[in-house]
């Protein structure tokens, strides 16, 4: 049975990966957990693109990740911590489901 669309899980993961990572941060006051979060989720998330799409667009999704992550900070004294977590959060799982290519028909 699979519960999510085979295209979709790598986005997800990135999505969730930046959301829970910066979450569990803010919430336990420390850093590298958060840090360890957004890794682990994130090295899952890779592990699906890489399954459906090879190393260049898994390194592609890497990079979009990485930007989302870096670029979410400087914006959050313009949007808010939170603001700026899911504006590019939800960025980033639209890009890499966007390059994540479909699987054909069996």
């Amino acid at each position: 049975m699979v519960l999510l669309h085979d295209r979709a899980a790598p986005a997800v993961a990135g999505f969730i990966a930046l959301v829970l990572g910066f979450t569990t941060a803010d919430l336990t006051g420390v850093r590298w957990l958060g840090g360890l979060v957004l890794v682990l989720i994130s090295s899952a998330g890779a592990i699906l693109m890489f399954q459906r799409a090879g190393l260049p667009r898994t390194l592609g999704a890497t990079g979009i990740v990485l930007l989302a992550f870096v670029l979410s900070h400087p914006l959050g004294s313009v949007l808010g911590s939170y603001g700026s977590l899911f504006t590019f959060s939800t960025l980033a799982g639209f890009l890499i489901y966007l390059i994540t290519p479909r699987r054909e028909s069996a």
